[in-house]
């Protein structure tokens, strides 16, 4: 095998590595023949004292790899957790920024969400006050008739009023909520779509 060929495969296999990590074990390498060839050897010769390619690029990698998961030596953990309180007052103002931003835009979201669907809920409120406020006019008026007549039909009249009141808010309550929750859906879908593109331009 030429040093050429040799230091190519070389090359292939370490792809993984950065460029600068790829080129100092080339040039390691081609210097390593060169001195070989300089004490007599021919360049194929030398290239064979070194060995395969293979071997020499799992070496090298199995190498880089202990190197990045070696522990930080304490004189770096002391320097990391100085720089860390020294800098609170950066990063934490930034972390209580950002949590209040979150924050304000959830809060946002949730009051666009009451706002939606706060028409329906005050008629559904008046609906059921309609329906107590008929029940309890419509039973007194039973027992207020036999007592005072014109009491108990006022009583009547009261609760049988009430009783309208709760049937048209009812129906206006469905037709709204109805309609509401197409609003709903589509507000979320716009919101839905809003993150998703915010995401995407960060991306």
């Amino acid at each position: 095998m030429s040093k050429e060929e040799f230091l190519g495969s070389l090359n292939r296999l370490l792809k993984s590595l950065g460029k600068s990590e790829r080129e100092k074990s080339l040039s390691y390498y081609n210097e390593i023949i060169d001195d070989y060839m300089e004490d007599g050897y021919t360049e194929e010769q030398a290239v064979e004292q070194i060995g395969n390619p293979g071997l020499i690029a799992q070496e090298i990698l199995e190498e880089q790899q202990s190197q990045m998961k070696a522990p930080m030596s304490r004189g770096t953990k002391v320097l990391v957790a100085v720089l860390l309180v020294l800098g609170f007052p950066l990063w934490g103002s930034l972390m209580l920024a950002g949590f209040c931003i979150v924050l304000s835009a959830v809060l946002l979201v949730l009051s666009a969400y009451i706002v939606i669907w706060c028409i329906p809920l005050c008629t559904g409120a008046a609906s059921v006050a309609g329906l107590i406020l008929s029940v309890v006019s419509m039973g007194g008026a039973a027992v207020i008739v036999f007592q005072n007549s014109a009491a108990g039909v006022i009583q009547l009249g009261v609760g049988m009023l009430s009783a309208g009141i709760f049937i048209l808010t009812g129906l206006l309550t469905w037709v709204l909520g109805k309609y509401f929750v197409k609003v709903t859906a589509n507000f979320s879908k716009w919101l839905a779509g809003t993150v998703t593109r915010i995401r995407r331009k960060n991306v």
